[in-house]
């Protein structure tokens, strides 16, 4: 076997792993339109989620780690509504909320300021570029977190956004 042959090969393979992360996001984009459209349905276990929270503004509990920010991209595609996911040591929060907010109860917010719980993700319903409002920005400052993440349930597509707009990803700002 040549070199020529190896190092076409290790290209061939460096392209199929770049391509899976791709052809998954397109797949999941792919579902959340058919859910969005009617045309397709929540998984048993995304239903499961949801028929703990079917209305706007309630809240349960579930085990740890077992809800995934995906899950929450989900949810939104089938009610048009934005969810949430807090965390603590102990369990997941799942949060519905309405079509442009979650507005969380006092006892959940006051146990995001005594950082016993942590927002991990809400969903939003932007079709391009995900954008922080300035409702998300300044509800991370009045909790006292630094990031969260947001997830379009149009297209998937996942963002960490910081309670300090100039900061970007790796932990300085723009400036620096």
């Amino acid at each position: 076997m040549s070199n020529e042959t190896i190092y076409d090969n290790e290209k061939n393979n460096d392209a199929l792993l770049l391509a899976s992360p791709l052809a998954s996001a397109r797949s999941m984009q792919i579902s959340l339109e058919a859910i969005r459209l009617g045309e397709a349905g929540l998984t048993k276990r995304r239903l499961n989620l949801l028929n703990r929270v079917p209305n706007q503004g309630e809240y349960a509990a579930f085990q740890h780690n077992s809800i995934t920010i995906e899950d929450i991209a989900y949810l939104s595609a089938q009610e048009g509504h934005e969810f949430a996911l807090l965390r603590s040591k102990n369990n997941d929060i799942l949060f519905h909320g309405t079509n442009t907010e979650c507005q969380f109860t006092d006892d959940l917010e006051t146990l995001l300021i005594q950082k016993k719980m942590e927002l991990i993700a809400h969903s939003h319903p932007d079709r391009g570029r995900i954008i922080p409002s300035n409702d998300d920005r300044n509800f991370l400052r009045r909790i006292g977190q630094r990031k969260s993440t947001i997830i379009s349930w149009y297209t998937g597509q996942q963002i960490d956004f910081y309670a300090d707009e100039f900061e970007v990803q790796g932990g300085g700002s723009e400036d620096e």
